[in-house]
């Protein structure tokens, strides 16, 4: 309200400030002096400082060294401002002033006005003769046209004053449905403030319990993540022994594919010293037993091999059915562990409908406190009615 008000009234204290410094004092004519003047719209004002009140030409008004406010001097001129009949902004005066301005505007002689088509009779001077043929004359001719441009600026300010006294009472309409809505909105404002804060409460009372559901999921996912990398170090191991075990097969294959090779070698020396030989069978008796015997020994040694292998064989797919059974279990530990977690997580779901269907309920009983309010408000209206209309009958 009080920004309101500074704003209405700083151009009207620019216009008493710029009259008291730059201007001489002028008086408003009454309504009733020029009745024809008030009821047309006044013509375009002439090039002159009074324009200088809009604050925004006051400065280029200034400034220009071509346009001088003239200095006009009337002796029988009111100096006090009449503004205040018009737009009641200086209210507090109007008892002081007002006879004043009454007797100073009658007092006035009434002129013509400037805003008819009526030509103005000639100008005579003191001595007789016509104001356009002498110094005298001009000069009265120049301050009765000043006096006319004074009378049509103050018809302008009057306008502007019903104007803004018009403004004012709007403003003041708004301001006051303005300070209502105001009110009431505060009062919707601070129910709902305290809903929120009641909101507020159960949400956080509802992400307290989110956070603890969070936390365990997160502790059964630290113990899967142990269990994968448990898994995977014992993978890593199982893959080391595999890789060994088959280095130590391939070891044997060698050993087994020379002494194999040098089996033949044998066999095939025997076969040829026998055709070669065969009519010294006798002699070389001795000599076959001994072949006989060595080949013995590396059939043995060859059965040996063959009862090796055999065993390295029959130990990895032992190793590879504990291996297989170290992975279901493995895989069922696991299977338990997402069931835990999708326990908690149907937990966790849970609770979130449990908070939708709080939510929904609240805002039921929110609606249902409206509905009643507004019932409420209808029967005392009701009753308010019907108090009213019992001592009329």
């Amino acid at each position: 309200m009080v920004k309101l008000r500074h704003r209405i009234a700083t151009p009207h204290l620019a216009l008493l400030k710029f009259e008291t410094k730059g201007m001489a004092p002028f008086s408003f004519p009454s309504p009733s002096a020029h009745p024809d003047t008030l009821g047309r719209s006044p013509p375009p004002p002439y090039p002159s400082p009074w324009r200088a009140i809009n604050p925004r030409r006051k400065r280029s008004l200034t400034n220009s060294p071509t346009e001088d406010a003239p200095q006009v001097n009337l002796a029988r001129v009111d100096t006090q401002l009449n503004m205040h009949q018009f737009n009641n902004l200086f209210e507090e005066d109007a008892g002081a002033n007002g006879s004043k301005d009454s007797n100073s505007l009658s007092s006035q002689p009434i002129l013509a006005s400037p805003y008819l088509g009526n030509e103005l009779p000639a100008e005579w001077s003191a001595v007789g003769h016509a104001a356009a043929t002498g110094k005298s004359g001009r000069v009265i001719h120049s301050l009765q046209e000043e006096v006319a441009r004074q009378k049509r600026e103050a018809a302008l300010w009057q306008s502007r004053a019903e104007e803004s006294q018009r403004t004012n009472e709007t403003l003041k309409f708004q301001l006051q449905n303005t300070t209502d809505r105001l009110s009431h909105l505060e009062q919707v404002n601070e129910t709902n403030g305290k809903l929120i804060e009641r909101k507020d409460r159960k949400i956080e009372d509802l992400r307290a319990e989110l956070h603890t559901e969070r936390t365990k999921r997160l502790d059964a996912q630290g113990v899967a993540n142990e269990t994968n990398e448990t898994m995977r170090v014992e993978r890593e191991n199982h893959h080391r022994e595999m890789a060994r075990l088959q280095e130590e097969a391939k070891y044997h294959e060698n050993q087994y594919e020379v002494l194999f090779r040098a089996m033949k070698q044998d066999k095939a020396d025997l076969t040829r010293r026998m055709d070669a030989l065969h009519t010294q069978l006798a002699q070389l008796k001795e000599t076959q037993v001994s072949q006989n015997e060595a080949a013995t020994r590396l059939l043995t040694v060859d059965d040996q091999r063959q009862r090796l292998v055999s065993s390295l064989q029959e130990r990895h797919e032992q190793m590879m059915a504990l291996h297989q059974r170290y992975k279901e279990i493995k895989e069922q530990e696991f299977q338990d562990v997402l069931g835990q977690a999708r326990v908690n997580g149907d937990r966790i779901d849970a609770s979130l409908k449990d908070l939708k269907e709080t939510e929904d309920k609240m805002k039921w009983v929110i609606r249902m406190s409206e509905v009643q309010q507004g019932q409420r408000g209808d029967d005392n209206s009701a009753t308010g009615r019907s108090l009213a209309g019992t001592p009329s009958s």
